[in-house]
Formats: structure tokens, sequence, C-alpha cells
């Protein structure tokens, strides 16, 4: 050995060292020429096909109708009039009624009074009411328990089987809002916005494990206990839920107009306004049989429920004695009857009512004396419960231009960080030959997950992506430059090392853990696609 020359590494650490892997050559200039050619393609096919695009009228929704309900109606979308897709508006003054229509269904049609809306929570009122019509001609008690109208159902909980149809009714069962088996699906929905009472298991099986809160709050809103409600309604009366409703509160009122989905309606109702949870963006219409008493799956028009507020203000319609109020509601200027909620919102304005919302559906029904309203809307983000309390006069009820949700601050801080990432981090890889984050150079493996990983993550944009705020040419860009970089990718792979990880073992782990990944964002984003657009 020579002196001063170190001593060559033991033959373990030799044997453990992995050679440096050089760098791929760069791409040529034609390459890169050719892939921006195809991401260009790639941009304008994804730009014309790319769902949620908002409609193309600049200004927002145009509205048709009574000029003092155009001035009110105006008033809370002020600022926000992109927000609305569709919208149909009533208003009852005495004998006169005044309407209001504007925007589309988002399925090419214009928005007419015949025009059918998802009604969420507001048709608690009609299973309510059903308990009151029923209990009036003594086919059941509002006293009655679910351990006697279920006698043969073995119960997890003896305080469970203690619970009364009218505790069911006003929210004080202590029920959670949906059945705790189903919290999952209620966290990622909102994500994904698809139905989250698809998959939920028969109202019988959940209410035999269910437990009810103790120490809770009186009051406690609850679409588990109305699913309940409506079981056992039909268990009492020996018939299916929809048969009752139709003929105890549609059949009188001559509510012709008003479906309910898997009740001989398999797909959408004629005439509907599928729900939007941005103009031009579509969401899943919920769907579920067993929980149409809650609103689930429950389309009407504005003309139906005027025939149903007409009778129920005037005192005629079956069950008409629920809208009395007997309990604390929930917050201290309310109370509830059976379904309907008597609000006060100060300066005399004390309105009969009730809101309801899908994740794309909003609807609102209430009176006050002679005065009614009827909201129904197919965005999300224009409010019903907005604009009929204020319809009514209510004072201290915001416009809807207050909410962050509706904010284009708030769309484009939810949509550019999963837009604008993607397209930076795939050409920063074939650019430079190393990852970004990490300096990791370029092999196959890390070309197919990159490709992978962005490509899902822009999928998964469609569904959570503020198209309002954000342009959707925005979106179109990145999908374009990312098919630009798998391009490059494409050239480079016959070139390029399998594996350069510095510990071979941990890095295979991580491209698989990473694919997986990869696989199940895009599926539920294929998924949520379908679910809106099928």
């Amino acid at each position: 050995m020579e002196h001063g020359a170190p001593a060559p590494p033991p033959p373990a650490e030799t044997a453990r060292r992995r050679p440096k892997t050089a760098l791929p050559a760069r791409a040529p200039g034609r390459v890169w020429a050719g892939a921006g050619a195809l991401g260009l393609a790639a941009a304008v096919a994804a730009y014309l096909v790319m769902p949620g695009k908002p409609p193309a009228e600049p200004g927002g929704a145009e509205f048709d109708g009574d000029p003092v309900l155009a001035d009110s109606v105006a008033a809370s979308v002020d600022g926000r009039e992109d927000r609305v897709q569709g919208l149909s508006v009533l208003e009852i003054d005495g004998e006169e009624t005044r309407t209001l229509v504007g925007g589309t269904t988002g399925a090419g049609e214009a928005v007419s009074e015949e025009t059918r809306f998802e009604t969420g929570s507001v048709f608690k009122v009609v299973t309510a009411m059903t308990l009151a019509d029923l209990a009036e001609s003594g086919g059941t008690s509002p006293d009655r328990t679910l351990g006697e109208v279920f006698g043969d159902l073995d119960f997890a909980s003896p305080a469970t089987a203690e619970i009364t149809l009218e505790e069911l009714a006003s929210h004080r069962s202590g029920l959670p809002r949906i059945p705790a088996e189903a919290t999952a699906a209620g966290v990622a929905t909102p994500f994904t916005v698809t139905d989250p009472y698809r998959g939920m298991p028969p109202v019988e099986e959940s209410l035999a494990a269910a437990v009810p809160a103790q120490g809770e709050p009186e009051w406690s809103y609850s679409n588990f206990g109305y699913a309940v409600l409506g079981a056992a309604l039909a268990e009492e009366s020996g018939t299916a839920y929809p048969r009752l409703v139709r003929e105890r509160i549609f059949d009188p009122l001559g509510m012709d107009d008003t479906v309910m989905r898997g009740a001989g309606i398999d797909g959408l109702p004629d005439d509907a306004a599928p729900p939007h949870a941005v103009p031009g963006k579509r969401t899943e219409p919920w769907r579920s049989q067993d929980y149409l008493p809650v609103g689930i799956g429950t389309w009407t028009t504005a003309g139906d429920l005027e025939r149903f507020l007409r009778a129920v203000m005037d005192g005629t319609a079956p069950g008409a004695a629920a809208a009395e109020p007997a309990h604390r509601g929930p917050a201290p200027e309310s109370r509830i009857g059976l379904g309907w909620i008597t609000t006060d919102f100060g300066d005399g304005v004390e309105v009969v009512q009730h809101g309801g919302g899908t994740y794309g559906s909003t609807a609102f029904i209430g009176f006050q004396g002679e005065r009614g309203v009827i909201v129904l809307s197919n965005s999300f983000a224009a409010d019903a419960a907005v604009i009929g309390p204020r319809l009514m006069g209510a004072p201290d009820v915001p416009p809807l231009s207050a909410s962050p949700a509706t904010s284009p601050v708030w769309g484009l801080a939810a949509t550019l960080p999963l837009v604008l990432p993607p397209p930076l981090l795939a050409l920063s890889l074939m650019l430079r030959r190393r990852t970004l984050v990490g300096q990791r150079p370029l092999d196959r493996l890390r070309v197919v997950s990159m490709t992978a990983g962005t490509a899902a993550v822009l999928a998964a944009a469609l569904v959570t992506g503020d198209w309002v705020a954000a342009p959707p040419v925005v979106w179109a860009a990145s999908a374009g430059a990312v098919v630009a970089a798998a391009a490059v990718g494409a050239w480079r792979w016959p070139r390029a090392a399998v594996e350069a990880g510095r510990w071979r073992w941990l890095h295979v782990a991580f491209f698989c853990l990473s694919a997986s990944v990869s696989a199940a964002v895009a599926l539920t984003a294929a998924d949520a696609l379908l679910a809106a657009y099928g």
C-alpha cells in the first residue's frame, strides 16, 4: 500500500454500497417540441370534454317573473349571481301568488314552474304531518314507543326502545344524525360530493344497534331518527311508506308532481333540475328508499309546494297540527312542533319553516300569517335558506355574498392547490431529471409514479374544484402539461434505469404505495363523476 493512501473499505461495506446512478441525458429540443405539440392538443381536448364548466352566459342566471320578487332575490344574491344554476321562487300573499324563475336545470332546459327539484329535509314536514294525520285517525299515537312499534326487534339499548314517535318527529330522541356505522361515509362524501346515503344498512338493522346519547341537549337534529319514524309509520299502518304518504298527504292535496325515487321512479324524474355544487358542476342526486322520510330521493315543484303550503296555512292540510310549536328548538329563539320549526328572526318576523339541502340542491318553505315563501335551488352555493327568510323580511339574515363558502377566494384556495402543482412536479422531473421534492434521480419507477400521481390529482380536482372561481382553462392547461411531461417520460423510458433509489427495497415499497394511492384517488374521482353525469 502506498504511504498516505486511504485504506480500502472493508469487503462488507463495499457490498452494501450501490454505485451512484448517472443522470440520463437531457432530452433534445425536438423531443420537447413534439411533447409540447401533443400537450397542446391534449389541453384543447381536455377543455372540450371537461365536465363542470359553468354556463357560457356571463353575469349569472337571468330571472323572469314578479319584479318585487326579482328585486329581493337580486339583493340576496348580489355579488354572487354566478353561483345560481337554477332557481324557482314562489310567494303567497293572501289569495295572490307571485312567482320567479331563473337559470337552467343544467340539463339544457330553462327552469320553469313545472321543474322538479330535490326537496332535501323540507320533506321531513311531510313525514311529521303523516304522523299527526295517522294519530288523528287513531292509527297510532305520538306517545307510542319504538319498543311497542317494533315488538320483535332485539334492541341493544333499552333506552332506544323507550323513544317515542313524538320524540323522533321533534328531534328529541338522542339518536345520532346518521347511524354510527355510516359515520365514515359521512366524513368522506363532502369531498367526493357523492350520496352519503348510498349503501346505508337497513334502518331496522341500524336501529337495533343504536344507543341514544345521554346527557346531551334536549334537541339534537337526526336524519336517522326521521328514517326510523318513517319505518315506524309504515309498521303502524301496515302500508309501505311511499304509498302511505301518497294516500295521506299527496292525493288529498293534489300533489301529483311530487315524486320519490325508488317508488316507481328509478332514474331522475321528468323535468328534473339535477343538483350542482356550483353552476355547471353536477353532483350525484341522492337516493335511498329507506331514507325517503328524511327527504332523500324526493323531488317536487314550486306549484305542488304551493298547494301544500296553502293547506297548512289555512289548517285544512292532513296533519296540519304538526306546525304548532311544542318544544324548544335548535336555538333559544326557535321552537319545534312535529317537523316544523318556528323561528323568531326579530322585528316581528316569526316564520314557521323548514329548510333542506343535499350536496347540490337547497330548498326552503315557510309562512307567517297569510304570507308564505317557497324557494327551490339546484345549486348548493345559492342557498335557499338565505333567500327564503330574506323574502319573508327577516332582518338579520345576511345575503349570499356574506358566506365564505361562496367567496371566489375560498373557491380558488380549494382549487388551485390541486391544479398547479401537478404540471410543475411532472415537468420538473423530466426537465431537471430529478424530483423537485427530495432531489431523487429520474428512473422508470419515478416516470410511472409521477405520471399516475399527477393524473390522479387532476382527476380529483374535477370533483372538488370550484370552476366558477377558477377558470376551467387552468385545469385543461395543467392536463396538457402533464401529458407533455408524460410524452418526454416515454422518450426517456428505454434510456433510464429501472430503479435508481438510494435503498432499492424502500424505493420499490414507496412506488407500490404511491401507485396504490393514485389508483384509489383516480377510481374515487371516476366514481363521483359517473354518479353525477352518468
